[in-house]
Order: C-alpha cells, then structure tokens, then sequence
C-alpha cells in the first residue's frame, strides 16, 4: 500500500512549511516525489498508514523522538573526503603559513579554532584535521579546536564512528589511505585512524541558531545554504558571521548563493572572505 502512495499537493505543502519552520531549508516543489519517498520510510518504520495521520503525531508531539528522526530522513545529504580540493589546499598552505607568521610575531597566540558548519558525515571536518596532521611538525604545542556540527543527528552518529565507503575516498590519494585509514573486516568500508578521530569533536547544531562559544578562526559553510530561501540566508549568515573572530575567514561553496550577503568581509578569492580586525 506504501509503494503506490504519494503526497498531495495539499500534503506536500503542510510537509514543506514544517520543515521550513524547524531547519530554514525550503523545498522546492519538484521534491514531491523526493519528499513523498523519504517521509514514506518513516511510515512503514512507525506502522503509520497515512500521511495525514503521520503529519498530526509529528507536529503534536505525540511520538516521542520523531522530530529528530524525520529531520534527519528530509535533510541527510552525502559528501565525501576533499571535496573542492582547492579550499584544502588554500586552508594547508597560505592560510596556515600566514597564521604561523603572525603567532611567530605576536599577532596571534598559538591557537587555531576550526567550525565546520553542516558537516553532514564529517567528511569535510576529518580532511581539515588531515590537512593539520600534515602540519604537526610546525604545530608543536599549538591549542586546536576542530568542531563539525549538523542539524542531523543520524549524520553526526556517522561523523563520530568515522567509517567511510570507498566512494567517498575516492580523491584521497594511496599513501594517505594508508596512513589516515584502514580497512575494516569486510574490506568494504575504511575506518579513520583514532588519532585523528579524537581531534574533532561533534555536536547538533542548527544554523538558524547562534553557536555558543568562543569564535573561530576559520568557518567552512559548503554547499548547504543552496537549501535556503533568502531570509533563512539572512539568518544563517548573521550567525556565521558571529561565530567567526574579527581576522578570521569564511569559506563558503561555489553555489550556495550567499556572495551578495558578505559585504562587511575582506573578499580574498571566489570562496575564502576575511572578517575585519576591527
């Protein structure tokens, strides 16, 4: 029965402002097929035989634990190891040269934050702390703080168990596989090496919130904002930008649209922008 049903349009736009109002992510109306499908497995895992009825207990608050559960099934989303290769190579090399310098001169103490904002998987996160392992030599007795957050718990489980199929390796050379993973006993996932796990840290974070905590010196947004209206852009934005330590960077996707939102930054190329000192 499941398999031959899809949701109204009437359904799908009840769905649509729920989850606008609970993540800022607004889904576009060629989604009915996506979201029909998504919202189905939670269906059949509940017993629940109709969308309306599904739709009451959700937004009721009558199942214990099912905001979480459908937020991850509607906003989970797949990346893998140095995606945009460039922004790895810009945050290895004349990044950490500069922050190197200034802290050698005084102008910085001997301390990096790291905020991977909608990490998704970790992917992105565990390339930074690659990228750092790679430094350790010029790193010595350095303070580091590497922190991924995500709106979805079941991607943040996935974050912290740090076992990967082989697809998402695919730009990771040989001699880092070799040193960063192994393989498991089926030979069909790769598991990050501890030391390199215990560098980061996870936790649920929504972006249409502020971030407690210190600022940090680097933020990397990518490839989530393309999910947002305008307002929801706004918000994210203006917390973003919060988060992030007058002389630190911003680094932000090809497509996630937000260029225009910038104005206060220092633009240091197409994807990297700097927060005044001042």
């Amino acid at each position: 029965m499941w398999e031959l049903t899809k949701l109204t349009p009437e359904q799908f736009s009840r769905f649509r402002d729920f989850i606008y109002a609970e993540t800022g992510i607004r889904m576009q109306d060629g989604k009915i097929t996506l979201l029909s499908n998504r919202i189905r497995r939670r269906l059949k895992n509940l017993g629940i035989e109709s969308f309306d009825d599904y739709y009451t207990r959700l937004t009721t608050g009558t199942l214990p634990n099912e905001l979480e559960q459908f937020i991850d099934a509607v906003t989970t989303n797949e990346t893998h190891f140095f995606r945009h290769g460039t922004h790895f190579e810009w945050f290895a090399g004349p990044f950490l040269d500069d922050l190197i310098a200034r802290a050698r001169t005084g102008r910085h103490d001997r301390s990096l934050r790291v905020w991977s904002a909608a990490c998704s998987s970790g992917e992105e996160l565990y390339t930074l702390a690659i990228c750092l392992a790679e430094a350790a030599a010029k790193l010595g007795g350095w303070n580091i703080s590497l922190l991924g957050t995500d709106i979805s718990e079941t991607a943040l489980a996935a974050a912290r168990e740090a076992r990967y199929p082989r697809r998402s390796l695919e730009h990771v050379s040989p001699e880092r596989l070799r040193r960063y993973f192994r393989a498991d006993a089926s030979g069909e996932h790769w598991l990050l090496r501890p030391q390199l796990r215990e560098l980061c840290e996870f936790r649920r974070h929504n972006l249409l919130a502020p971030l407690p905590g210190p600022r940090h010196d680097v933020v990397v947004v990518r490839n989530v904002m393309i999910y947002f209206d305008r307002e929801s852009k706004k918000t994210a934005v203006r917390n973003l930008l919060s988060a992030l330590a007058p002389g630190g960077f911003l680094v932000v996707g090809p497509a996630d649209g937000i260029f225009d939102l910038l104005d206060g930054l220092e633009k240091q190329s197409t994807f990297v922008y700097r927060k005044p000192e001042a």
